[in-house]
């Protein structure tokens, strides 16, 4: 392949990425430092655009491994975590806090495309 045809090529592929990728927004509430159940497992797809929007009844920072993201929680207060969906897997969100032992919440699942 020529090399301009390669370089259309490959911005067209990035093109086609890019209109793939989908908002997503998804609410979680922790109550007594869990997740309900239908709320435990995130499901989003690779190259994503996606915000996890956290309520809390308690004070917690919650870490979302493989994104390495944190967020302060507290009660009355929503916080949300952004990020594109590059890497795909799952990842488990943890909670910490003072009065909570360290444990895992929920998981992101990223399926790829």
């Amino acid at each position: 392949m020529r090399p301009a045809r390669l370089t259309v090529f490959v911005v067209l592929l990035a093109l086609v990425s890019i209109a793939g990728a989908e908002p997503r927004l998804v609410e979680l509430a922790l109550r007594d430092g869990q997740l309900p159940k239908d709320q435990r497992l995130v499901r989003v797809r690779q190259g994503d655009e996606v915000t996890l929007r956290w309520t809390s009844d308690r004070h917690y920072s919650l870490h979302l491994h493989g994104y390495d993201l944190e967020a302060k929680v507290a009660p009355e207060t929503a916080v949300s975590m952004r990020f594109s969906a590059r890497a795909s897997g799952r990842f488990p969100i943890e909670i910490h806090g003072a009065r909570v032992a360290e444990r895992t919440v929920g998981y992101l699942e990223v399926h790829p495309r």
